[in-house]
């Protein structure tokens, strides 16, 4: 029997491709976009980000919702009138058999769809073609197969309106790629998707406070002359602390609602709570084998993708660097000297290799000391709470039966929320570059979170518990006189106690609710 494997995927096209035959009625898909669907498709806008370029890169780890982005995009497309032909969805993780010969299949299923679909309609209007899960195949030690990027090049050669969309775990995989083939830099983007934040699945289990009355956006915070950005410039603080204010007010009357949710979003993270059929209203509906599985994922994505960096030797070692990470819970940062010991290599490999390489699949966050130029410590920062209570505990009775457990994963998932706090401000204000958020010490006690706003640091101190609020304020008052500053934050658990919600506690230091933190990042 000869083998036959290069048509493998044209003749699963129409399955993979059920709209062009039942339009929206093929689509199965969460109630609720996640936030990243907003700036994406930018429904209330025309055009997309889909759009601004020929060539777009989605990526992310396994499990945080690309693929389901890529469906909701065309379902709100086909819905608002657009031509299901428009779409042809690629996935080259659905078969094994579609990565052998990869590059003749890409072109061989383009060339059906161009003739036999979207050769139906008219041509006068852009056309997508999404490909999911392209690092599967880059084919690096293949000679006589090209990897993905010339067959995608190729696509984008004189056909006006055409626009390309890939789906990969790390921006790596993408820029390699397309700078193999001199793709100029102009013509492509790459967009993270992180997994959801506290706001994402609060909204999923209460549709309601997106409704314009009770919706706490962010955008106000970014920019305008009440945002933090005009804080900083003019070291006034009364307007944003007033906006704050302003946004508390929107939520006041569910305010226990929402702290009641806290927890659960801490043991769950946000991989477990997106991925299940239908957002979990509490962690207590979780099983170990849920926990189980996000381990396996992470354990998949590591031994799958990290081959493709090549300065990476021992694989297993990024498995093991996530377990110290979660056991640790970013409480005390580790000397670079007891790493080396521990794990049996050198300083330049933990910095220069494993440490950027689990940065690059958004796992774990390394964090050295602000103004620091030559730290002998980092801070391990897992990027989603759920994979620490994988990795620590196996389900999440701990965490919410113990409160100490909980404000460790506070403390984790503050820094999740500050990476993209910051990484908000910076990009409205021009600035795309990946944010840095570093901790600081001074004499009396520690600042958790320091980032920068066009050069000007931005102290956060975290007091989840009563106990951890007079440390935290002295240290944030310490580092504002240390750099000259006009304001900084203490985030506020329920335990601790203020005389309103959002309080100015004087010298340019604002405490406001941990919850109304993570709902504003």
């Amino acid at each position: 029997m000869p083998i036959d494997a290069g048509d493998a995927l044209v003749r699963a096209l129409h399955d993979h491709n059920p709209w062009w035959e039942h339009g929206t009625e093929a689509f199965s898909l969460p109630a609720r976009q996640k936030s990243d669907f907003y700036h994406l498709a930018r429904p209330d806008e025309s055009g997309s980000q889909f759009e601004d370029q020929p060539l777009l890169g989605l990526v992310g780890r396994r499990g945080v919702g690309k693929t389901t982005l890529l469906h909701q995009f065309i379902h709100h497309r086909i819905e608002t009138g657009d031509d299901p032909e428009r779409f042809l969805y690629l996935p080259f993780d659905a078969d094994p058999l579609y990565q052998l010969q990869s590059d003749e299949q890409l072109r061989r299923a383009v060339r059906y769809y161009e003739s036999r679909v979207l050769g139906r309609i008219e041509a006068d209007h852009p056309h997508f073609i999404l490909i999911d899960d392209v690092h599967q195949i880059e084919h690096p030690n293949k000679p006589t197969i090209d990897g993905w990027g010339v067959p995608v090049a190729e696509l984008l050669e004189d056909v006006p309106g055409r626009h390309v969309v890939l789906t990969a775990s790390a921006g790596i995989q993408v820029e390699r790629e397309l700078e193999s083939v001199a793709m100029p830099a102009e013509d492509y983007d790459i967009q993270p998707i992180l997994p959801e934040k506290f706001r994402d699945y609060l909204f999923t289990l209460y549709p309601d406070l997106e409704e314009e009355d009770t919706r706490v956006s962010p955008t106000s915070l970014r920019t305008g002359e009440n945002s933090l950005p005009a804080a900083l410039q003019s070291g006034e603080i009364e307007s944003l602390v007033a906006e704050l204010r302003q946004k508390y007010e929107k939520v006041a009357d569910v305010e226990r609602r929402i702290q009641s949710q806290v927890v659960d979003y801490l043991a769950m993270g946000g991989t477990i709570s997106y991925d299940l059929d239908g957002a979990a209203e509490s962690a207590a509906d979780l099983t170990m084998d849920d926990y189980a599985q996000l381990r396996e994922d992470v354990r998949d994505a590591l031994y799958q993708e990290v081959p493709g960096f090549e300065s990476i030797q021992t694989i297993a070692d990024l498995e093991r660097l996530c377990a110290l990470a979660a056991r640790n819970r970013g409480a005390e940062p580790f000397r670079y000297q007891d790493l080396v010991e521990l794990f049996d290599v050198d300083r330049r490999t933990i910095a220069d290799s494993y440490l950027p390489a689990l940065a690059e699949l958004y796992l774990l966050t390394g964090v050295t000391e602000y103004d620091n130029s030559r730290p002998r410590s980092v801070r391990l920062y897992l990027r989603d709470t759920g994979l620490v209570t994988a990795l620590a505990d196996g389900d999440a009775s701990t965490v919410r039966n113990d409160f100490d457990r909980e404000a460790d994963l506070a403390r984790v998932a503050a820094f999740d929320h500050t990476m993209r706090f910051a990484y908000g401000i910076n990009a409205i204000q021009g600035n795309d570059e990946t944010p840095t958020v570093q901790y600081w010490r001074g004499r009396e006690g520690e600042v958790d979170f320091v980032f920068e706003v066009d050069g000007t640091p931005v102290p956060i101190g975290l007091a989840y518990q009563s106990r951890e609020r007079e440390e935290s304020l002295e240290a944030v008052r310490e580092f504002k006189e240390a750099y000259d500053v006009p304001l900084g934050f203490i985030l506020a658990g329920d335990t601790v106690r203020g005389r309103q919600p959002i309080e100015d506690l004087g010298e340019g230091i604002i405490q406001l609710p941990y919850w109304l933190y993570l709902l504003l990042c």
